[in-house]
C-alpha cells in the first residue's frame, strides 16, 4: 500500500509546519535540533515489516512531550513523517523511542542506546517518568554536609 502521490508534493509544499517549527526551533534556542522520523502510514514499509508495532506520528509526539522532550517542525512526504526534538535532549529521546519499541528512521544519536534499551533487566517497562515518582526532593546523601 503505497501512501498517496499528493503526499510527495503537499508535504514538502507545508510552509505552515515550516514557518512554525523555524519559530519554535528559534524560541527554544535550537533551530536545527535532532529530526526524528517514522515510516509514513501508508508506506510501504510497513507490509515489509509486518511484525512492527505499528506508531503514528501523535503517539510518539504524545510519548516524548509525557517526559519533558520538547517536539517542533514537524512534516511529511510520501515515505517519512517527522519532527525535531532539541539537539540537548535527543540522546534521551532517542533511548525512550527504542525502549517503547517505536519503528524510528533516525541518524544514531548514541549507538549504545539499542543495547540499553533493549536490556531485559528493566522487564520491558518504560521508565518512570519524574512527574510519577513518589517523591521528587533530592536523594539523602545530597543533603549531607560535607
Amino acid at each position: 500500500m503505497a501512501a498517496p502521490w499528493w503526499d510527495a508534493i503537499a508535504g514538502p509544499l507545508n510552509l505552515i509546519d515550516l514557518v512554525e517549527g523555524w519559530i519554535r526551533g528559534t524560541l527554544a534556542g535550537d533551530i536545527v535540533g535532532h529530526r526524528i522520523a517514522l515510516p509514513h502510514p501508508q508506506s510501504d514499509w510497513w507490509e515489509e515489516n509486518p511484525g512492527v508495532q505499528f506508531w503514528n506520528a501523535g503517539d510518539t509526539k504524545r510519548l516524548l512531550e509525557s517526559y519533558h522532550i520538547y517536539t517542533y517542525a514537524h512534516g511529511f512526504n510520501d515515505t517519512e513523517i517527522w519532527f525535531h526534538v532539541l539537539t540537548r535532549q535527543a540522546r534521551w529521546a532517542e533511548y525512550l523511542l527504542y525502549r517503547a519499541g517505536v519503528p524510528v528512521i533516525m541518524d544514531t544519536v548514541d549507538g549504545r542506546n539499542v543495547t540499553w534499551a533493549n536490556n531485559p533487566a528493566h522487564g520491558g517497562q518504560m521508565p518512570a517518568r519524574w512527574d510519577d515518582r513518589e517523591t521528587h526532593s533530592a536523594p539523602d546523601w545530597a543533603e549531607r554536609e560535607g
